[in-house]
């Protein structure tokens, strides 16, 4: 089974003087990875600031429950 993984980065910019003249760079950092689920309606990232630790996002939408009042319903 081959499973493709994705890069989970991050960018960081900054200045930095060269020869007089401020320049603005890019740092790119790669902070973890992530891969979709067998059936394809989550998809999963790894952290690797905290080992062992996944995280699943779920893609498919819920519908909302009806029992759930509007924000409108709520008076101070």
């Amino acid at each position: 089974m081959n499973i493709n993984f994705f890069d989970v980065i991050v960018a960081k910019e900054y200045e930095t003087k060269t020869n007089g003249t401020v320049e603005k760079k890019t740092a790119w950092n790669q902070v973890g990875r992530a891969w979709t689920s067998k059936t394809s309606d989550s998809l999963c990232f790894e952290l690797f600031l905290i080992p062992n630790q996944r995280y699943v996002i779920q893609l498919k939408e819920k519908l909302k429950p009806q029992s759930m009042p509007d924000f409108e319903d709520f008076s101070l």
